[in-house]
């Protein structure tokens, strides 16, 4: 993906496939210093622009393939506890883990050129069965997450402005 097609102050939705939502931003920091943050669920809450993730987590300190953790949760106003696996834990690069209903979160990250580095966080909705995926349409969850991943990655741009 060409770099001068973004002005590094933009969240730009970028094209990663059938079934899946992503979102790319330019972040003034390297992957290393992302990676940590990312592939540390007990700082989770740090990356969540839709208030539904609490500090409250149990797990490894640093993600890695195979993991799991549980994160508490609060979402249409009832709180829940969810189990996540992670699928990929590719270091400075990219880190990703399965919900229960089998969409993925995951979070790569570029190195820009210039310095910095391109962040692009994607919801993966390959895996989720029809009926999740007309219940998700009905509920808003798509419209809900795109929002969401669009004031995640802003809040994490401004973390390192």
């Amino acid at each position: 993906m060409s770099e001068q097609k973004y002005s590094s102050n933009d969240v730009t939705e970028v094209d990663t496939g059938s079934f899946t939502i992503s979102y790319r931003v330019w972040v003034n920091a390297d992957a290393a210093e992302l990676w940590q943050l990312a592939s540390n669920p007990h700082r989770h809450h740090e990356l969540d622009g839709g208030g539904t993730l609490s500090a409250r987590v149990t797990g490894p300190e640093r993600l890695a393939e195979g993991d799991t953790f549980n994160i508490w949760m609060r979402q249409f106003g009832l709180p829940y506890t969810l189990k996540m696996r992670v699928l990929t834990a590719d270091h400075e690069r990219e880190i990703a883990w399965q919900h229960p209903g089998k969409h993925i979160w995951r979070w790569a990250f570029d190195p820009a050129d210039t310095g910095g580095t391109w962040v692009t966080e994607t919801f993966d909705y390959t895996q989720v069965k029809p009926f999740m995926i007309r219940g998700f349409n009905w509920l808003g969850i798509f419209q809900n997450n795109a929002k969401n991943m669009r004031a995640s990655l802003r809040q994490l741009q401004q973390c390192f402005s």
